[in-house]
């Protein structure tokens, strides 16, 4: 029994002693890894393998704000932050319409099962992004709001419902967000060739709602920290 205890003894020492040598081999490397979506919004990704983005609006452009414009840029900016959706192609709205002109995409139409079909089987989507914007309005205020309180400079008062709405061409499945948002931007001096202040702003208000849905749907990407080994035999 003592000469099994001094074998034990030593196979156990050789254990540490291994371990010991090999606490320099690893390296601790930080990267950037795929955050997951929201698991609210799992069954509505299910087996989305290619997804579509189309932006629409009945409202028609006025004074100096190109309604048009601005959502063609929501659009684009919608699909550079889908794309991190791990292993998903991201359909671009200008793709879809250019291949399906004779469809007409509005707030009716989208729901029926003939386009649902024609987007499936035509585009070969299993999803869509649908953004709507379901009311806009814009108004010039007299006086500004300041941290020192009211300067005489105008200021303009905008209002937007945006509704986003994914849908599951496969499953038929629908989850919408939406809801009122409201800037107040002061009125600023207009430089030739300079960009429209209505736009920017315009642009301003139906991002928020936008990253609050790409934030669930396809989040950032999260720093990790992980060790591994660098050195072997």
């Amino acid at each position: 029994m003592k000469h099994i205890y001094i074998i034990s003894l030593g196979l156990l020492l050789l254990v540490v002693v291994g371990c010991a040598g090999t606490s320099g081999r690893f390296k601790a490397v930080e990267f950037r890894a795929p955050s997951s979506p929201d698991p609210a919004l799992a069954p509505y990704l299910k087996e989305v393998d290619r997804m579509g983005v189309i932006c629409v609006t009945n409202i028609e452009p006025f004074r100096e704000l190109d309604v048009e414009k601005v959502m063609a840029l929501l659009s684009n900016a919608t699909v550079r932050g889908l794309s991190r959706l791990p292993e998903t192609t991201i359909v671009p709205q200008d793709e879809i319409i250019w291949k399906l002109k004779e469809v007409v995409f509005d707030s009716t139409s989208i729901y029926t099962d003939s386009v649902r079909t024609t987007l499936r089987e035509r585009m070969e989507l299993d999803a869509i992004v649908f953004i709507e914007l379901r009311h806009l309005q814009a108004r010039m205020m007299p006086m500004t709001s300041t941290p020192y309180g009211m300067s005489p400079n105008p200021g303009m008062d905008m209002s937007v419902d945006l509704q986003v709405s994914l849908i599951n061409l496969n499953t038929n499945q629908v989850w919408k967000q939406g809801g009122e948002e409201r800037t107040f931007e002061p009125v600023r001096l207009q430089m030739p060739g300079g960009n429209n202040q209505s736009e920017r702003q315009l642009l301003m208000a139906l991002a928020q709602p936008m990253q609050r849905f790409l934030g669930r749907i396809s989040p950032a990407p999260r720093r990790q920290k992980r060790h591994f080994e660098v050195g072997g035999d």
